[in-house]
């Protein structure tokens, strides 16, 4: 799965469900790692699990600019990393390593080597009943296992489904194929008076009917929806950026905006199947059991709106 990924980050995003929460969970997660970052001790070793981009090693790095102790933070993930963290404001008491390729399920550590394995978000992603084990394997005695994962019944997921129901509509595919059809009557198009005469052209201006009633469906449908999938901002590209490029740039546009959307199922998917239940929970609870550590908490994370963000354990090992 992690090509898409890669993709992913490179975009710049710090969480695997982009931005649109952004203004919810900062202050609310910030308040959950606080007390993590707090128990620290100097010459601290700490591996962040499912890295993303770095948010988290760059939240220890804020955390310990006015702080005198010093430490290193590991972040690691299956995918391609994007961040430089040459290019980062680094606290100067902390060390910062991101390594890409790297799989949550068989780290390249020695047993015992961190005092605190955290994750925001991402070990989830991974077999479970294989990466918890293997993070209490690189704890040493009384290190800590602190994970904040998705949860089932989340704003996130609730909202991710219906991204998912929405781009799943016979309707999408239809979109792409009238502007397929709209560029292909159109032609390459040079100058106002090709435009001119692309509207006047009776067929093209039945594709493009059929193309707003379909778009007025989706609306109708979910606009919400519609909107976080990006459709409409690729429609509207192809039609105002890319109004005079040539027919085969444009047919090559579509087709991108369709694989972009197909790579946003797949993802989307990914992140509903990795979101965790009371059920799952209890799993991993009897799980930590078995391998001489215990859980400390267990508790949803809520914004200030009440809405549940996700899961919050934290784990002891013995």
């Amino acid at each position: 799965m992690n090509n898409h990924w890669s993709d992913y980050w490179e975009q710049g995003h710090l969480t695997s469900f982009g931005e649109s929460f952004s203004s919810n969970y900062t202050g609310v997660l910030n308040e959950i790692w606080a007390p993590r970052f707090e128990e620290l001790t100097n010459d601290f070793k700490v591996l962040d699990l499912a890295t993303g981009n770095g948010a988290l090693p760059l939240l220890v790095s804020d955390y310990l600019k006015n702080r005198s102790i010093k430490g290193e933070v590991i972040g690691v993930d299956l995918a391609k990393i994007k961040t430089d963290i040459n290019a980062v404001n680094l606290s100067e008491n902390l060390n910062v390593k991101l390594l890409s390729n790297i799989d949550c399920i068989e780290l390249p550590f020695e047993d015992g080597q961190f005092e605190l394995v955290i994750s925001q978000f991402g070990i989830e992603y991974a077999d479970l009943k294989k990466a918890v084990p293997e993070a209490l394997r690189v704890l040493h005695c009384k290190g800590r296992l602190a994970l904040v994962m998705h949860h089932e019944n989340s704003l996130i997921l609730r909202r991710n489904r219906r991204i998912l129901s929405l781009i799943k509509a016979d309707e999408v595919e239809g979109i792409f194929k009238l502007l397929s059809g709209i560029v292909n009557k159109m032609g390459d198009m040079k100058s106002k008076q090709d435009l001119d005469r692309a509207k006047q052209d009776q067929s093209c201006e039945a594709l493009r009917k059929q193309l707003n009633s379909s778009v007025g469906v989706l609306v109708d449908r979910d606009e919400a929806a519609l909107k976080d999938c990006e459709l409409l901002n690729y429609v509207a590209t192809l039609f105002q950026t890319g109004l005079f490029w040539n027919k085969d740039k444009k047919l090559n546009y579509i087709e991108f905006a369709r694989q972009q959307l197909k790579t946003l199922d797949v993802r989307l998917s990914e992140l509903a199947d990795a979101a965790q239940s009371e059920t799952s929970l209890a799993e991993i609870i009897n799980l930590i059991s078995q391998h001489d550590a215990s859980l400390d908490h267990l508790s949803s994370v809520v914004d200030e709106n009440k809405d549940v963000l996700g899961w919050n354990l934290l784990i002891t090992k013995q």
